[in-house]
């Protein structure tokens, strides 16, 4: 009998496809083989202890860049497990279990958008409503800190609740592979077309990356193409930098809104600052382009005899359907006082009349004394005598002319400049016969041993001179050296230069790591060992 397959150092339990004989990982059953992405690999596996269906997923080492790939992805994983919305898959655990490292989250049963986009299996409604529930995940996470950073068809599944579909969103928070592997940056080159700019230009991008994925899917569920497809990665990323995709044939659109063009652009635009400011704003739009009828903006119709707005008064869009109006009482309320006011005054008028025409009656009291003396008449007040006028003033000299200025004298001629100074030969270079960077570039391909010559010392001399540090790679590629190759990959990076926006910018780097992605047996890429006979 062989060892259990947690603990065989010489196969670890993803590799090879599921056989009849139990396959674990700690206290979890391997069930069926999922998928495998740019990290590891995704099974539906069962917790033996609960009897729960789960999805482990396992991950590559050499996915894991840097002398912390293993640590840095443990602190990634505790981030998103503290998660907690309807619209993101939870995290139930992570361990490592016979050197396995691995992840346990919840089983969404159903296909990946991109499955079901393939298949045209939904509507334009649908597809809006989706969309709009993946930036309802998104926004949570953005509020806690954390960004997608690899957003696309794949890591979007779709369940159903209460008999409507889902959307979940994986891997939230996790660095891609391909920042220090070929095979991680191979895997990473496959999803290209869902990248943002500014994440192409300087590696690093925030929330507003993950819409711009989203307008990218967008375009791809309701025209059945992608935005930016192209031939190669480099083409791919030229046209995501520089070009804007084609319109939606809005025509074959009826359902929806025809203000989803605008609301494509937005999501698409090249600047960060002209997209959606969140992911609200824009699971807003989407909602509301749901309904045929609705405009982001509506403007009220032009008329000659539109109404006055006056401040503090409202008044109903055009469009607005007529409100029944309140009843008023206070015309029925003035009718009743007038009449009753007029009679009381009648009265009050006769009242005094009589009292005009009766004698005073007697009185036996004595005169009363008035209480305050007469007041004295006060006198008029003195006039004010009115200044008397100014003189009018004396009309102005005249200013006499400016005296001219004459003209100052010419600058003498400047001397012509110096010639620069050729680029310094980094030492220990002048022995191959290259004088400079371009020189050394033109021979990698025909002359890699005399190229390495100079740049082996220009990247010991300047170890920030990425271009050095890429040519040095391919160099070396060259020459079959590949173990020396991988270790400059991951000098290049501790260098601060990462081998995915590396390759992105130089292309004889890309084009090496393409042509080796595509050999019958990469020499980059770690060989799978072959599966053991089953014991006996």
């Amino acid at each position: 009998m062989g060892l259990p397959a947690e603990t065989d150092p010489r196969q670890p339990p993803w590799k090879g496809a599921m056989t009849n004989r139990t396959e674990r990982i700690g206290k979890f059953e391997l069930i069926e083989r999922l998928g495998e992405g740019g990290m590891g690999e995704v099974f539906l596996a069962r917790d033996t202890i609960i009897g729960r269906e789960v999805a482990l997923k396992t991950f590559r080492r050499s996915a894991l860049a840097g002398p912390d790939g293993p640590g840095r992805l443990f602190r990634e994983i505790q981030a998103a497990s503290r998660l907690n919305h309807p619209n993101l898959v939870t995290i139930h655990e992570f361990g490592e279990k016979g050197g396995v490292l691995f992840q346990v989250m919840e089983h969404v049963a159903g296909d990946d958008l991109g499955t079901l986009l393939r298949n045209q299996a939904l509507t334009p409604r649908e597809i809006l409503d989706l969309l709009a529930q993946v930036c309802d995940g998104l926004a949570y996470a953005h509020q806690q800190g954390l960004t997608h950073r690899n957003l696309k068809p794949a890591n979007i599944r779709l369940g159903r609740v209460s008999g409507r579909p889902a959307a979940k969103l994986l891997d939230t928070g996790l660095t891609r592979a391909g920042t220090g592997d070929p095979a991680g940056a191979a895997a990473h080159l496959a999803t290209l077309e869902y990248t943002a700019p500014e994440a192409l230009q300087a590696g690093k991008a925030d929330g507003r990356a993950d819409l711009f994925a989203v307008g990218a899917m967008l375009h791809e569920a309701l025209s059945g193409r992608r935005p930016f497809a192209a031939a190669s990665a480099a083409d791919i990323a030229q046209r995501i930098l520089h070009e804007h995709p084609e319109p939606l044939e809005l025509e074959l659109l009826s359902d929806i809104s025809p203000a989803i063009q605008g609301i494509l652009d937005q999501a698409l635009a090249k600047d960060p600052a002209r997209r959606f400011a969140t992911a609200e704003t824009l699971a807003a739009a989407l909602r509301s382009a749901r309904n045929p009828e609705w405009t982001p903006h509506p403007e009220p119709p032009l008329s000659a005899q539109a109404p006055v707005r006056m401040p503090g008064l409202a008044f109903p869009h055009p469009g607005a359907p007529a409100r029944p109006r309140p009843l008023r009482l206070w015309p029925w309320v003035l009718a009743l006082l007038i009449p009753l006011g007029a009679g009381a005054g009648y009265g009050l008028h006769a009242w005094r009349q009589s009292a005009r025409k009766e004698p005073p009656a007697a009185s036996s009291l004595p005169p009363v004394a008035p209480v305050l003396p007469p007041v004295a008449p006060v006198p008029p007040p003195a006039p004010v005598p009115l200044p008397a006028p100014e003189a009018p003033a004396p009309p102005p000299a005249p200013v006499p002319p400016p005296a001219p200025v004459p003209p100052p004298p010419a600058a003498p001629a400047a001397k012509p400049a110096a010639p620069a100074a050729p680029a310094p030969v980094p030492p220990g270079a002048a022995k191959t016969g290259y004088a400079s960077l371009d020189l050394a570039g033109a021979a990698v391909g025909k002359d890699p041993a005399g190229a390495l010559a100079y740049l082996e010392p220009a990247v010991a001399a300047d170890p920030g001179n990425d271009r050095a540090a890429a040519l040095r790679i391919v160099a070396l590629y060259n020459l079959g050296r590949y173990g020396a190759c991988s270790k400059a990959i991951h000098e290049a990076r501790d260098a601060g230069h990462p081998l995915w926006p590396l390759a992105l910018k130089h292309p004889a780097l890309l084009k090496m790591l393409q042509q080796d992605a595509a050999a019958p047996e990469p020499h980059l890429i770690r060989k799978k060992a072959p599966a053991p006979a089953p014991a006996p």
